[in-house]
């Protein structure tokens, strides 16, 4: 978020992890990242921003499987094993400045699969 907000660009990889740690573990409306990222990406696309929200959620026509919940420790041992990337917009991480997780990526995750599972059970 510090990479967007300062240059008004983020990689798709961490846009993905951003929007599925708002939608699945913080259980935001997609919508409401979505319009935040279409203020502040200067390569907003309507079509692309709406459609990847909507992909991340869950919902739109062509969606991930609801049960999909990107892990950001995953993410970033895969695609930034040496942590090059994360240091450079989070300096302080490893250090006392550095704060405590807002969720646990295992609840977070158990919690929205349930949630979604409670939704889909009622829909059909």
């Amino acid at each position: 978020m510090r990479e967007l907000n300062a240059t008004g660009f983020m990689h798709n990889r961490v846009r993905m992890i951003a929007a599925s740690f708002l939608v699945k573990h913080l259980l935001i409306d997609w919508r409401w990242g979505e319009a935040y990222f279409a203020a502040k990406l200067l390569d907003f696309d309507l079509a692309a921003n709406n459609g990847n929200w909507q992909w991340v959620a869950g919902s739109g026509c062509d969606a991930a499987p609801y049960f999909r919940v990107f892990s950001p420790d995953l993410q970033a041992k895969k695609f930034d094993p040496n942590g090059k990337y994360i240091r450079r917009w989070v300096p302080e991480l490893g250090s006392k400045d550095y704060p405590a997780p807002m969720v646990e990526h295992a609840m977070a995750r158990a919690r929205a699969l349930a949630a979604y599972k409670a939704v889909q059970e009622t829909s059909v």
